[in-house]
């Protein structure tokens, strides 16, 4: 079988089996277009097992549900054509189908833990943050509470950073005081929605953002007053001239270049408790590979020496975050199809 056969009996086993969480179709294109993504999962409606597809475009989202032999046969018939990346989440493993751009399929498998499927058919996302105003203020949502044009990814990805810092801070207690700086913090929306979640669990937040750009950091001081947000604050200053002592929370995500390395060690230097790192471009180690002996054709292609690098790059950092003593993760934080600069 090639590999979409493959995936499609994956998927179809994982039905049948009660396994299935969910499957993502993504690069979508043709009858498509316009879409940002597809979400299938299985629900239960009238005692009937079937797929309900949530259709994703900038402004809104459209659910559909069909028979499992229906969807099935729909989602087969897309793979390749309309949608040229699919992931399937089953509770044992994840399983990618992606075309490159000759249309060749490619499939890559990792483990994968998860609760069992949920069937009910009227499940509601939970969100961390419940005041979103600074969001409204930095054009993500409108004056109702919607997402605007092209801003949904952004929205997904505010509330996503939360749900992966709660688990870190899980234990501290109302009324305690917690220290954040936000290195490169750019337009702010992150800083904001740290703040707001920390002050929403009754910490006593102290969040700074630093951004060398005077008019984002003028933006975000005028934002955080209209707001009230009075233990938030943004100031104009490089990453490697910033003072981190006290700090609890160093946040550096998408730092360019070296910015993410003076983050990690100015943090380290600090004692920060945690650390949460999103690098972005980093051209130190790319110059420094060469082929060994024998190995010259693995070499050829410029793309994957760029991969490989930034690879070895990301590896020896959180080596060197363990080396000084940190309890090391390194995870997907956005989807891979947004950014290809996905890792935290």
């Amino acid at each position: 079988m090639n590999a979409v056969d493959v995936f499609c009996s994956n998927l179809q086993n994982a039905l049948a089996g009660g396994t299935l969480r969910k499957l993502t179709l993504g690069k979508l294109r043709d009858e498509l277009a316009g879409q940002e993504h597809i979400y299938v999962r299985p629900v239960e409606v009238r005692g009937e097992l079937q797929l309900s597809f949530v259709h994703r475009y900038p402004d809104r989202d459209i659910t559909k549900n069909f028979p499992a032999a229906d969807a099935l046969a729909r989602i087969r018939a897309w793979l390749g054509t309309a949608a040229l990346a699919a992931t399937l989440f089953s509770t044992a493993e994840r399983v990618q189908l992606v075309f490159n751009r000759r249309g060749k399929p490619q499939l890559r498998r990792q483990p994968e833990t998860g609760e069992p499927p949920s069937l009910r058919h009227d499940q509601s996302k939970a969100r961390l943050l419940r005041d979103e105003r600074f969001l409204v203020q930095l054009g993500v949502l409108d004056p109702s509470g919607r997402p605007r044009t092209q801003m949904g990814d952004k929205y997904r990805q505010v509330h996503h950073f939360i749900e992966l810092v709660a688990p870190l801070i899980r234990d501290l207690k109302p009324g305690e005081r917690i220290k954040v700086v936000d290195l490169g913090s750019g337009k702010g929306y992150l800083t904001f929605a740290l703040y707001v979640f920390l002050t929403e669990k009754g910490l006593q937040a102290d969040v700074t953002g630093i951004e060398q750009r005077r008019p984002l950091v003028d933006l975000g001081n005028e934002i955080a007053r209209n707001c009230g947000y009075g233990g938030l604050r943004f100031e104009a200053a490089r990453i490697a001239e910033t003072g981190l002592a006290g700090a609890d929370l160093v946040v550096a995500l998408h730092a360019c270049d070296t910015a993410t390395d003076d983050a990690l060690l100015e943090a380290i230097r600090a004692g920060a408790h945690w650390i949460l790192a999103a690098p972005c471009c980093h051209k130190e180690v790319r110059p420094q590979i060469r082929a060994p002996e024998g190995l010259e054709p693995l070499f050829r292609f410029g793309i994957q020496v760029d991969r490989l690098a930034e690879s070895v790059t990301d590896t020896l950092r959180a080596l060197c975050l363990e080396a000084a003593g940190y309890e090391t993760r390194i995870q997907e934080f956005i989807n891979l199809e947004h950014t290809p600069k996905n890792l935290l």
